[in-house]
C-alpha cells in the first residue's frame, strides 16, 4: 500500500491512513436529511449543536446493575467529546443515541435487549458508528446484526469488551469464532482496549514479579472467564511458574470451603479468579482467604469493583488485586491527562472505568467521518488503517484482526478498603504467541 496521509484527530491525536492510490478519500458534503432519534425503551437522544443532527453515533453501555458507573461515565465522555467538536465532524452535524444493554433483573447485559438495540441501529440510515457495548457477550449479539445492516456494515468500536473470540481464535475461544460474527465477511469491529490474552498475561507477569511460583486458576464458567484463565495459565507456564490446578466455581453455591481446601492442598501461592464480581466472587474470596491466608488473590477487570468486593468479602478483600486497561489520570499520556482534567471540570470527578477509551473511540469516528464522508465502508477502512499518535491512551495501530497494539494494563490493590493504583504491566509480544 502507498500514499500515507496525516489527519488531525481532535486537538491531540494524529492518525495516518493508507489511502488507495495515494488519493485523499474525503468526499464533498452531501445534503442529508435530519436524523431521526431511535425511539425505543432504554434509549435516549442527545444533541447540543446548531440546527438538527444529520448523523448519529450510538452508545451501548450498562446503566443498571453493578456496572452503572461505567455506563454513566462512558456517556459523559462521549458527550464531552462531541461538545468539544461542536457536535460536528467536518461538514456533518452529529447527534448521540445512548442505549442501555442491561435490565433490572441482572448485572449482565441482556441478550434480547442487545439484539433489539442492534436491530434498531441497523434500521437507521443515520447511525454511522456504534461505541461499545460494555459487555463482550452483548458485543457478540450485536456484531452479526450490525454486520448485515442495510446500507453497509456499521463500524463498531470496542472500548471495554475484551473477550478474545470477538476478533480471533486463541485461549478460551469457541468454534467458528470470530468468523460467525462477520457473516458478510466485512470486519467492522476495531477494539481500542487490549483483549483478554493481554490481560491474563499481565496478571501472570505481575504475580511472578512479586514472588509467586505456583498458580491455581478458577473460572466462573463464562467464556470471558474461560479465556482469561487460560491466558493466565499459558503465560504462567511460559515464564516459569507451575500451574498446580484449575477448577470452576459455581456462582450459585452458598459457600466455597471445599473448593478452597482443594486449592490449599495444591500448594498454590497465587489464585487467579477468572470471571465477574457479581458471580458470587466476594464469597469465594472470603473462603479462599480463610484457607490460604498468605496466598495472593488476583482477578481481571470484571473483578475491578472494589466497593462490591469489600462489601461482600469484608477484611478478606484486603490485598486483593485486579487488572484493568484503565489508568489513573496521572498515569495517562499528556493528551489523556488534559482530557481527564477537562472531564473533571465538567463533571466534578476524574474519568474512571473505560470512559477515556470511549472518548478515544468517539474522536476516531469523528475524524474518520470528516475525512471519509458518511460512507460506512470508507469509515471502516479508515479505522482499520489508522495510526494514532498522541492518543488519549497512547500511540497505537490496529492489527489485521482489529485489535489495538497497546498492551499496557494497570494493576490495582485493595488497601484499607480502597482501590489503590499499584503499577502497569505491558506483556511483551513474545508472550502473546497466539497473535
Amino acid at each position: 500500500m502507498t500514499g500515507k496521509r496525516l489527519a488531525a484527530l481532535g486537538t491531540c491525536v494524529v492518525a495516518t491512513w493508507v489511502a488507495a492510490c495515494g488519493q485523499d478519500q474525503k468526499r464533498e458534503a452531501a445534503p442529508l436529511p435530519a436524523a431521526r432519534a431511535i425511539v425505543k425503551g432504554g434509549c435516549s437522544f442527545v444533541y447540543g449543536g446548531a440546527g438538527k443532527p444529520q448523523l448519529l453515533i450510538a452508545d451501548s453501555s450498562a446503566f443498571q446493575g453493578q456496572f452503572t458507573d461505567h455506563g454513566v461515565q462512558d456517556a459523559q465522555a462521549l458527550k464531552l467529546v462531541l461538545a468539544q467538536h461542536h457536535w460536528r465532524a467536518g461538514d456533518y452535524r452529529i447527534g448521540l443515541e445512548i442505549c442501555d444493554e442491561t435490565t433490572a433483573r441482572s448485572d449482565f447485559s441482556d441478550p434480547a435487549k442487545c439484539r433489539s438495540n442492534a436491530r434498531a441501529f441497523a434500521r437507521s440510515r443515520a447511525v454511522i458508528a456504534v461505541v461499545g457495548p460494555h459487555f463482550s457477550s452483548c458485543t457478540a449479539e450485536m456484531l452479526p446484526i450490525l454486520n448485515r445492516a442495510r446500507g453497509g456494515a456499521i463500524p463498531l468500536l470496542g472500548a471495554s469488551a475484551t473477550y478474545l473470540g470477538l476478533t480471533r481464535a486463541g485461549p478460551g475461544t469457541a468454534a467458528h469464532e470470530p468468523r460467525k460474527y462477520y457473516p458478510t465477511g466485512v470486519r467492522n469491529y476495531v477494539r481500542v482496549v487490549p483483549a483478554d490474552d493481554v490481560q491474563g498475561a499481565a496478571a501472570a507477569i505481575y504475580v511472578k514479579r512479586k514472588g509467586a511460583t505456583q498458580a491455581f486458576a478458577l473460572i466462573d464458567g463464562e467464556p470471558y472467564g474461560e479465556g482469561l484463565a487460560e491466558a493466565f495459565a499459558t503465560t504462567a507456564k511460559q515464564i516459569g511458574m507451575a500451574v498446580v490446578g484449575t477448577s470452576r466455581w459455581s456462582p450459585q453455591a452458598r459457600e466455597y470451603r471445599g473448593l478452597a481446601r482443594r486449592v490449599k492442598r495444591s500448594g498454590a501461592d497465587v489464585v487467579f479468579l477468572g470471571g465477574y464480581v457479581f458471580e458470587n466472587a466476594p464469597r469465594l474470596i472470603r473462603d479462599l482467604r480463610v484457607a490460604l491466608p498468605n496466598a495472593q488473590l488476583i482477578g481481571p477487570d470484571g473483578m475491578n469493583q472494589p466497593a462490591t468486593v469489600v462489601e461482600g468479602a469484608g477484611d478478606a478483600a484486603e490485598n486483593f488485586l485486579a487488572t484493568i486497561a484503565v489508568m489513573p489520570a496521572a498515569a495517562l499520556p499528556p493528551s489523556g491527562q488534559r482530557f481527564a482534567e477537562q472531564f473533571r471540570r465538567r463533571y466534578s470527578q476524574y474519568p474512571c472505568c473505560y470512559s477515556v477509551n470511549s472518548a478515544q473511540s468517539a474522536m476516531m469516528v469523528l475524524d474518520a467521518l470528516a475525512r471519509s464522508g458518511p460512507d460506512r465502508a470508507r469509515i471502516i477502512n479508515w479505522l482499520r488503517h489508522a495510526q494514532v499518535k498522541g492518543g488519549l491512551t497512547g500511540d497505537f495501530v490496529f492489527d489485521r484482526f482489529g485489535d489495538t497494539s497497546l498492551t499496557r494494563m494497570a494493576v490495582y490493590r485493595i488497601k484499607q478498603a480502597k482501590s489503590r493504583f499499584e503499577t502497569t504491566v505491558s506483556p511483551p509480544p513474545s508472550l502473546l504467541t497466539w497473535r
